[in-house]
């Protein structure tokens, strides 16, 4: 499903970034000769990271043109130069996702596409949070916040499950798992929080429910980005696939 969605563009003599390839990018060079590839994460930790466990080895990560760091796209990306930029499973844990999506409407030609996998929250462990407001998304990008604040890591903590997209699906009674963390843990990670990064889903959407924040977001005049193409959650999966374009 995935290729079917990225092949209905035509791509492969684009001038492309992805952004998180880490070990498994899905545009390859192979295939995408133009294409670039960011991280907030260095080399050297992302190497740190791998020797932890036993799953991919060193040479396995993709070598970064960018590192982002605490930075937006369009601040170190040159504006207007990218004919498509590409994430999956990246924008859902964004502080600022207003500002993000900014920065890739900055640095895409016009006509460019915004490419994005994500996770649909009634299939994941975010099946219990509340949907993100855009008054949420308003406040972080007043605030310009770099890192998730320490309600949205509470709110994470507290309401994360255990669950089984294909089971949920199928309307399994096991579904569904116990909550877990304990209140106490989900206290600490939030005051973790105040502190340093600590790493969570900030943006928390269903399928329709992203479509219609980006229309939101586009009437609110935050983005000129619009759905260009959606293809909603399907069973027995756990994302959805969106495209965006710049006007």
């Amino acid at each position: 499903m995935r290729k079917k969605f990225l092949e209905s563009y035509a791509l492969e003599n684009g001038r492309g970034l992805e952004i998180g390839p880490f070990c498994r990018p899905v545009f390859r060079r192979e295939s995408y000769p133009n294409m670039l590839y960011a991280d907030v994460k260095s080399e050297d930790f992302l190497k740190r990271l791998v020797r932890k466990g036993d799953t991919y080895k060193e040479e396995d990560i993709v070598p970064l043109d960018y590192v982002l760091g605490n930075q937006h796209l369009d601040a170190v990306v040159a504006h207007e130069t990218l004919d498509f930029v590409f994430c999956a499973h990246v924008l859902e844990h964004v502080p600022d996702m207003i500002s993000s999506l900014k920065g890739i409407e900055r640095v895409l030609k016009p006509g460019g596409l915004f490419l994005c996998f994500y996770p649909d929250r009634r299939f994941t462990y975010d099946i219990d949070r509340p949907t993100t407001t855009l008054s949420q998304l308003e406040t972080r990008h007043q605030l310009r916040i770099t890192r998730p604040a320490s309600d949205t890591v509470l709110e994470h903590f507290t309401f994360n499950r255990k669950v089984d997209a294909g089971k949920v699906w199928a309307n399994h009674n096991d579904a569904v798992g116990e909550r877990r963390f304990t209140a106490e843990q989900a206290q600490e990670f939030a005051l973790q929080a105040t502190r340093s990064y600590v790493d969570v889903h900030c943006n928390v959407f269903s399928d329709s429910e992203f479509s219609d924040m980006i229309e939101t977001l586009g009437a609110a005049g935050h983005i000129s980005l619009r759905v260009d193409r959606m293809v909603p959650t399907r069973a027995p999966f756990n994302e959805f696939h969106v495209a965006l374009r710049k006007p």
